[in-house]
């Protein structure tokens, strides 16, 4: 177990972290265990704050209940009972629920003592409405009664009596009987007690009145009083029960009740005091125990990182610098914790080895580098080394073409010279593909006219084509309709040049069309799509996959009949690549091919040249040379006669030639020169260092220097550019374009 730890980060980390889970676990049975504890004296809290509030609500109601009493009483309003009975049930609703909840025996006491009042309260409420009705019946009813009747009789007697003095008599009794019954009613309904003596002695005198000539109607009077004094004493009575009742029973069970819920009240808040202070210890204990937990798992903690530090981080660290070092080069980092048996030991292990894979792969990147290096130059130099000679050749067959021949040596000239230009389509097809290998070729972006390109395309093959006998269409647009995208002209006429070329050569009879049409014209973007097509010898299905392999043809009978490296369509291909496009094939034995590709690109613009005034054509093709002077810096005695005869095609009038730089520095020093060819590679001083100096000297800074130089990489047009020469002719050398230069620059001199 102990090995396996020692042999795995993982292991220690597990290890490491299962004594944090451990205590987290503990810290969680103290939590839970605690906040059970505080979980339930908030339930007792929630309780006996419940609790409270029912008793509190009780008095309330009992509070409430016993002003409607007194509202009663004064209204006798069967609403006002109703409300006062609905009160009295929802008080024995709350007093109930209080009864069966888990409540102490204390308690229980004080509940039963308010059950029992409650029950007497509501034997009360009986008894209140008996009363109520009673009072009532005599105060509005009885009594009211009576003192109609009495008023009544003295009506009729005051209409059937003519005398005055026993109508005043009448009058007289009939105000007694009003301030009676007024007075009566306000002693028992007001509780005037100063009315009930004046009802008294008023009683006193009607019991005795007498009526003269009216003793029938005097025995009634005064029976009446006596009935009105007898309802009156009763009405007393019935008066003091019902307000004994609601003042003295009724009241004191409503403080009876009061004083006991304010007792068991502050028992509940002497219980939920008792509960809060074991809550606040319960708190302060679980926060003691989770701070010691808390320093405890900190303090682990800042061990863990600290050991983490210095056995994990801090070796992956210095990994990390020796790996940075490795990739920045320095192999020479040293690599520590090889000795240790878990993953950094691995890992540091695994540095080692790349280390040493590192030093091996330097090694082998130093050889392909040297071996890159070697090929370029060798490239370079055989690039140099054949068209020099070519130069020599291609050179004397022109000077010799325009000589007087016999019709059998101008085949033979004419061989001489395709066989040449052959061999330097072949070298420049091996160096294109060189340049594309070593990502060497940069794509220009330049306006290009569509119809221009396919017609120049047109008359460029279409000799060709009528030498085989097959018919060339190239479909170009109409003349209205000008065409013009942005792209490298030079490297899109190459791939179409080859395209061309291939197809006319594998097509016997029939035709090749090349054709181009915009596939999408998305206002300032362009999709142009390219297609040669033929009626030629076609290619079999499972030799289509061969046709971009470099150095290699559809078929070897093929490269016997037809000839050729097998470099063209690698070329195009990768031209293609370049500019985000894929040359695609279809075709058909015997029956024929079509290679096409899509070229996503832009609208362009060309801008019309500014008219010049026309010029006489003798003037234009005739420029008189014969005060024109040009030094010839070349070494090689072929080329040298080769550049005199070009030049005496000429008329120039004075051609000296320089066998090395350093002589060309001399002649500049001591000779005028309006225009100089200087080569790259001579004896003693190159072409670039005698360009440089002579440069420097006052008379020639204007003076055209132009390489003439069989080294035609681009990067030697770079370095030919940077030393001072402005413009570049390659061997072999061509005399359209030779006479191109010298008419371009002879008028700058």
């Amino acid at each position: 177990m102990l090995s396996f730890i020692a042999r795995s980060i993982a292991a220690k980390v597990a290890v490491a972290f299962s004594f944090v889970i451990v205590t987290l676990v503990v810290s969680y049975i103290v939590m839970a265990q605690r906040l059970d504890t505080i979980g339930k004296a908030m339930d007792n809290v929630t309780e006996i704050s419940n609790y409270s509030t029912s008793i509190i609500r009780i008095n309330k109601d009992i509070i409430e209940m016993q002003r409607d009493v007194s509202v009663y009483s004064l209204s006798g309003s069967d609403a006002v009972f109703d409300k006062i009975k609905e009160s009295f049930r929802d008080i024995k609703v709350r007093l109930n629920a209080l009864s069966d909840s888990d409540i102490l025996n204390e308690e229980h006491q004080y509940i039963e003592s308010l059950s029992k009042l409650v029950a007497q309260l509501g034997g009360n409420l009986k008894d209140l409405s008996s009363l109520y009705k009673s009072r009532s019946s005599l105060i509005d009813v009885v009594l009211e009664n009576i003192y109609q009747s009495a008023i009544k009789e003295l009506y009729v007697l005051e209409q059937n009596t003519s005398n005055v003095r026993e109508k005043l008599k009448i009058v007289e009794l009939t105000n007694n009987w009003h301030t009676l019954h007024r007075n009566a009613w306000l002693f028992l309904s007001k509780k005037d007690y100063y009315k009930r003596q004046e009802v008294n002695t008023i009683l006193r005198k009607m019991t005795s009145i007498h009526l003269i000539n009216q003793s029938e109607v005097s025995i009634k009077l005064q029976k009446l009083a006596k009935d009105y004094q007898k309802s009156f004493i009763k009405s007393i009575q019935v008066n003091r029960n019902y307000f004994n009742l609601v003042n003295v029973v009724m009241a004191g069970n409503a403080i009876e009740f009061g004083n006991l819920a304010n007792m068991l009240r502050e028992h509940s808040l002497s219980r939920l005091k008792k509960i809060k202070e074991r809550g606040h210890e319960s708190i302060s204990t679980t926060e003691n125990i989770l701070n010691l937990l808390g320093i405890a798992i900190i303090l682990y903690l800042i061990f863990l990182a600290f050991f983490f530090h210095l056995y994990i981080t801090k070796a992956i660290t210095r990994l990390t610098i020796s790996f940075s070092r490795f990739l920045s080069g320095d192999l020479s980092a040293p690599i520590n914790h090889t000795h240790r048996a878990d993953e950094i030991g691995v890992l540091a292990q695994a540095a080692s080895r790349f280390r040493d894979m590192s030093k091996d792969l330097e090694k082998e990147k130093q050889a392909a580098e040297r071996t890159s290096k070697v090929k370029s130059e060798f490239l370079a130099n055989m690039s140099h080394e054949i068209r020099t000679p070519m130069n020599g050749i291609l050179g004397m067959a022109i000077q010799l073409s325009n000589t007087n021949l016999a019709a059998p040596q101008k085949e033979m000239l004419d061989i001489i010279t395709s066989s040449g230009e052959s061999l330097l389509v072949i070298i420049n097809d091996i160096l294109d593909l060189s340049k594309i290998e070593a990502d060497k070729i940069e794509l220009e972006k330049r306006p290009i006219d569509l119809n221009a390109l396919l017609k120049s395309l047109e008359v460029l093959f279409q000799g060709q084509a009528n030498t085989k006998g097959i018919r060339l269409s190239v479909q170009t647009f109409p003349i209205n309709e000008e065409i013009v995208f942005l792209g490298d002209e030079t490297r899109i006429r190459q791939i179409l040049m080859n395209l061309l070329g291939n197809a006319i050569k594998f097509t016997d009879q029939g035709e090749v069309t090349l054709t181009a049409r915009i596939k999408v014209d998305l206002g300032k973007r362009l999709v142009l799509l390219f297609s040669v097509t033929d009626t030629g010898i076609g290619i079999e299905p499972n030799n289509i996959e061969k046709l971009f392999d470099a150095f290699s043809q559809a078929d070897t009978s093929i490269t016997r009949k037809f000839g050729g490296t097998g470099l063209g369509l690698t070329i195009t291909s990768k031209l293609l690549h370049l500019m985000g496009a894929e040359l695609k094939v279809e075709s058909e034995e015997k029956k024929g091919s079509r290679f096409f590709f899509e070229i996503e690109t832009e609208k362009g613009i060309i801008e019309t040249p500014k008219i010049q005034p026309e010029k006489n054509e003798n003037q234009s093709e005739n420029i008189d040379y014969s005060n024109f002077n040009i030094l010839v810096a070349e070494d090689n005695k072929t080329n040298q006669v080769v550049m005199r005869g070009f030049l005496s095609n000429l008329k120039i009038a004075s051609v000296i030639v320089a066998e090395d730089g350093d002589q060309a520095v001399n002649l500049c020093e001591n000779h005028v020169f309006d225009l100089i060819f200087m080569d790259m590679q001579m004896p003693i001083k190159d072409g670039l260092q005698a360009t440089i100096e002579i440069k420097k000297m006052n008379d020639y800074r204007d003076v055209p220097i132009i390489a003439l130089t069989a080294n035609v990489f681009e990067d030697d047009k770079i370095r030919c550019a940077e030393a001072g020469m402005c413009d570049f002719v390659g061997k072999p050398i061509s005399f359209p374009q030779l006479e191109s230069v010298i008419k371009k620059w002879s008028k700058t001199s």
